[in-house]
């Protein structure tokens, strides 16, 4: 049973209001029926919405990712779902995806740049624009090429 049915199977209403919701009797919620909504937000959000779970699906094209660096690629957060420490690349299912409309490509590194080719967790190679060779250095360490990449 979806926690939206046991919500209401309890006695109450649900109304979408935003991207939130209004529960009535609200004078009737306990300290339990609360938690349970917080626990279940984002669950009964996306049920109320109509909205389907969507598969495969990859955060670096989400409106919803921040990316960590200015490249835009490589690790961010959801600053929606609350996840932390999510690669851009990683395909996952989620309900708060909303693809990016507008395409904006990566601009190339600068003249004379440092450049370092980093691999992401599936084993796909990127070049990124190091700060100095220091940096360069700690980005090679960190990011070296898979033995065995992750399938696709």
């Amino acid at each position: 049973m979806s926690a939206l049915a046991k919500i209401k199977q309890a006695g109450f209403e649900l109304t979408l209001v935003g991207d939130s919701f209004e529960v009535t009797p609200a004078s009737a919620l306990t300290q339990t029926h609360r938690d349970f909504l917080k626990f279940h937000k984002v669950e009964i959000i996306a049920e109320l919405a109509g909205s389907v779970r969507k598969d495969n699906v990859s955060c670096g094209i989400c409106l919803h990712f921040k990316c960590y660096n200015s490249h835009g690629r490589g690790a961010g957060k959801c600053l929606v779902a609350g996840e932390y420490d999510l690669w851009s690349e990683t395909l996952h299912s989620c309900i708060k995806f909303n693809a990016s409309i507008e395409h904006v490509e990566i601009p190339p590194p600068r003249p004379n740049a440092i450049t370092v080719t980093c691999y992401t967790p599936n084993g796909n190679p990127i070049e990124v624009e190091a700060r100095d060779h220091d940096h360069a250095e700690q980005l090679c360490r960190w990011n070296p090429e898979p033995t065995n990449p992750r399938p696709h």
